[in-house]
């Protein structure tokens, strides 16, 4: 599995564990983000990925009415903002790249070209501000300061009572999210579902390897959370070319553009949907439960087994 590092060992307590993976992923983000000045498009990527994390194991603490956590989100939120900016002008290429590839006919060699540029253009006009408003070194002052913050957090129950809150919640949430979505058709209310979604993934994944029910939760959320991703980034496209219709060739060029988005993101939700039918069929008490029966330390595994 691919996921395997995010996860809680089996020779330490849940508390233990969430600070380590707290401290492990903000020391990999800044490490990360330090190498080259400005930071490489594949160094923003994974620190937003490994903050993400954090806010996730935040979520969960919060939710089992932990301690310490103080100012730590509002510090998280502010680094998130600054990475997804950046983030979001690669993901709007890599989404006009898939659309052509899935319409040749949709655009012209040339048009296509002339939009690569231009949304290259406006990724070196936000990294151009991000170095005038010296943001690097806020984002690392800011990643520093979460980690030495990080050592207070700390769950109110202990094993398993640390998580359940927080899966139960998330589920909770994801159930609603996804039938107001699924209702409205709302670009933003899918939106709102990925985010519920990917805290549920993030919690799943840090106890997957205790059953293999857990570990096929984990896949079914990660793909359809993919889907979805790719959701958002077309809906980011499609409001940065609104802003200027000339750019696709004119008016006519952007309403079929427009249409090709919208058909992809009807693809997208309906594979979305599909991949966690079983989750969210489940109510969330009923889902807590069946967590709960599969969660066990590998410890207390191994134990009966000898003991046996």
């Amino acid at each position: 599995m691919p996921f395997m590092a995010f996860r809680l060992r089996s020779d330490e307590s849940v508390t233990d564990g969430l600070q380590r993976l707290v401290r492990k992923e903000l020391k990999a983000a800044r490490d990360g983000l330090r190498q080259t000045s400005p930071p490489s498009d594949e160094a923003i990527h994974e620190a937003r990925k490994s903050v993400k994390k954090v806010r996730a194991i935040a979520q969960l603490i919060d939710a089992d009415d932990g301690r310490g956590l103080a100012a730590s989100s509002k510090t998280l939120r502010g680094v998130s903002r600054t990475l997804s900016a950046l983030r979001d002008a690669d993901a709007m290429v890599e989404m006009l790249t898939e659309l052509r590839k899935r319409n040749p006919r949709l655009i012209s060699e040339h048009s296509f070209a002339r939009l690569r540029r231009w949304l290259a253009g406006r990724k070196q006009l936000a990294m151009d501000a991000a170095d005038r408003d010296e943001a690097w070194s806020r984002v690392d002052r800011r990643l520093r300061k979460a980690r030495r913050a990080a050592k207070r957090w700390r769950p109110t129950h202990p094993r398993f009572g640390a998580l359940a809150a927080g899966i139960r919640s998330a589920h909770k949430r994801g159930r609603k999210t996804l039938a107001i979505a699924k209702d409205t058709g709302r670009a933003a209310d899918f939106h709102e579902w990925r985010k519920e979604m990917k805290a549920l993934w993030y919690a799943l994944r840090l106890i997957e390897d205790c059953a293999t029910g857990i570990r096929k939760g984990v896949e079914q959320l990660h793909s359809a959370e993919r889907f979805l991703g790719d959701d958002h980034n077309l809906v980011v496209l499609c409001a940065e070319l609104s802003q200027d219709a000339s750019v696709c060739g004119g008016p006519s060029d952007l309403d079929r553009l427009r249409l090709a988005i919208d058909r992809y993101q009807k693809s997208l939700r309906a594979q979305a949907i599909a991949a966690t039918r079983r989750i969210y069929a489940l109510k969330s008490g009923a889902f807590l439960r069946s967590v709960k029966r599969a969660w066990k330390p590998r410890s207390d595994r191994t134990t009966r087994r000898t003991a046996a």
